[in-house]
């Protein structure tokens, strides 16, 4: 997949899907998988999208980062990925992103968004803008019907929701995998391992959500290797003072060495319990290992 990030002209004539699509979640899959299918007519497919959302309110509580997206769209089958700083676009009027940029520089010609889809200057045009202009520059659009489970609609908003409440499995239906948190894992203060439960810190990103403080069963995921995991996220109250949440995981299964510095994916599974205070180290230790027993047995349960 080629990445763009500035306004180069594509290289082919393309079909692209517009949006944010932050969690890339079913709906969102279904607008990109749209564009993806007009790759036997001879276009490559394409998103577009924005290096920071340009949705205010949500700045704080991004689903997913670059990395994922990315990773997300290439699986799906996109092959070119234009992703710009919202500043690039934010004062274009709809007609000017329309002609100078879907037009010219894209070379589209097809575009899919979703049914909530708004842009130009002040994201005052919606879908049914784009599809009348387009038919003037001789683009086909398309809007794609909302995507919906059992009771709700899938979206990003009721994905947060869902995952501040610890239904982190109804999250991870509407997503279509299992919501993560990837990063480098860093040196703790070796507590763990001194209960004899060596655990992964990760740290968040600052702009990403946090999910409800507590104990999650898990899938550790390291290079090609997949664990079991019994993940606590938030601010460890029985041994911090500090108010600095992270994600702490610990692999009852694990037999291998250190993993400072390794990339390493954490994909939450089940909410266990809430975060919770103890009275003595002992108390946590014993915690933790009853915490690990449930999590091994769940997600043996589940093929893991």
């Amino acid at each position: 997949m080629r990445i763009f990030r500035d306004l180069t002209v594509s290289p082919k004539p393309t079909a692209v899907a517009l949006g944010y699509f932050d969690g890339v979640h079913l709906g969102h899959k279904s607008v990109i998988k749209s564009a993806v299918d007009c790759k036997r007519e001879g276009l490559a497919p394409a998103v577009f999208t924005f290096s920071s959302t340009p949705k205010r309110g949500t700045e704080q509580s991004q689903l997913t980062g670059f990395e994922e997206k990315a990773r997300i769209f290439e699986q799906i089958g996109v092959e070119i990925l234009y992703i710009l700083d919202f500043e690039t676009v934010r004062e274009k009027t709809p007609e000017e992103f329309v002609e100078g940029v879907l037009k010219k520089v894209f070379k589209a010609e097809k575009v899919f968004c979703g049914y909530n889809y708004h842009f130009g200057k002040n994201g005052t045009a919606t879908g049914e803008v784009l599809t009348e202009l387009c038919k003037k520059y001789g683009i086909e659009a398309f809007i794609n019907k909302p995507v919906k489970m059992e009771r709700d609609y899938v979206s990003s908003t009721k994905i947060r929701e869902y995952l501040k409440e610890g239904k982190v499995q109804e999250a991870n239906k509407m997503l279509g995998y299992d919501y993560g948190i990837i990063s480098e894992s860093v040196e703790g203060r070796h507590l763990g391992a001194a209960l004899e439960t060596p655990t992964i810190n990760l740290n968040f990103e600052s702009n990403r959500l946090i999910p409800r403080y507590g104990v999650y069963a898990s899938v550790v995921i390291i290079g090609e290797e997949r664990y079991i995991g019994v993940t606590n996220i938030g601010v460890k109250p029985t041994v911090s003072e500090k108010n600095i949440p992270n994600c702490e995981t610990w692999m009852p299964l694990y037999k291998g060495g250190e993993l400072y510095g390794k990339r390493v994916e954490v994909r939450l599974q089940e909410f266990l319990r809430p975060e919770k205070k103890f009275d003595s180290l002992s108390e946590l230790k014993n915690a933790i290992k009853h915490d690990g027993d449930t999590a091994v047995k769940i997600l043996k349960q589940k093929g893991e």
